[in-house]
């Protein structure tokens, strides 16, 4: 299935949004975040949403749309924060900490029904009877469990030198508009496999793979609450450390 990319930058784009990621049939989104210094301190920038049974990538431009991304109601009622907070909808996230400070304490959203990918690979390696110590990363993650083509390497790379200053890049870029086509395809690739990561780290779990979600699941409510703690850091050096669940 061939996945378009859309920026959602207008309410008008913004009801299509909204209308695909609560179609009928829709009951988990994937989503992810960009922005500058991405937590409490920062701005958010771009939510990139993707819905089970859709082939579109949706960015919604919160730079552009300001509160209005959350805060616009549709004409069915719907609204990105309803969604996000709606116990419906299952979020699939990886690493879910800054992006739920971000969102609480920027725009008042408090994230539920929250599936943290990076928690489900400990689980993984934890259920091979593995001692794990570290997190992993998405990208590491990716390579991993996912055959990816040279084209998704190329991808992030291309975004990665935007962005990183220790590439010549800076945070910045994903504020300034038009956007950068490389930022476009940048900010699309990761979320639009999420659904298939999650699908390969559940395959790996074997007869023990329902209580491990429902680990998962509690943990991931955790540190969605955690991320909402006024002493919550993003920038901690024990965030590279697994936690117990």
């Amino acid at each position: 299935m061939t996945t378009s990319v859309v920026l959602a930058d207008t309410p008008a784009l913004l009801d299509s949004c909204l209308k695909d990621i609560s179609a009928n049939g829709v009951t988990k989104v994937a989503v992810d975040l960009e922005g500058v210094e991405l937590c409490r301190l920062g701005k958010l920038s771009i939510i990139q949403l993707f819905a089970n049974g859709s082939n579109t990538v949706w960015l919604v431009d919160v730079t552009v749309l300001g509160s209005l991304a959350f805060s616009h109601v549709d004409p069915q009622g719907r609204s990105l924060k309803s969604v996000l907070e709606s116990e419906r909808v299952q979020k699939l996230f990886y690493d879910v900490r800054n992006d739920a400070d971000a969102l609480y304490n920027l725009y008042q959203i408090n994230l539920v029904n929250v599936c943290d990918l990076q928690l489900l690979e400990v689980a993984v390696r934890r259920s091979a009877h593995l001692k794990v110590r570290l997190l992993s990363g998405l990208a590491k993650t990716i390579e991993t469990y996912i055959s990816t083509q040279a084209q998704w390497q190329r991808i992030k790379e291309e975004g990665i030198a935007l962005f990183r200053p220790e590439k010549g890049g800076s945070y910045e870029v994903f504020e300034r508009r038009p956007l950068d086509p490389r930022i476009i395809a940048y900010s699309a690739q990761d979320v639009a496999l999420l659904f298939r990561l999650e699908m390969v780290l559940s395959s790996r779990m074997g007869n023990f793979e329902k209580n491990w979600k429902r680990r998962v699941m509690q943990a991931s409510a955790s540190r969605v609450q955690e991320a909402h703690s006024p002493s919550y850091s993003g920038n901690s050096k024990h965030r590279a450390t697994a936690p117990s669940f």
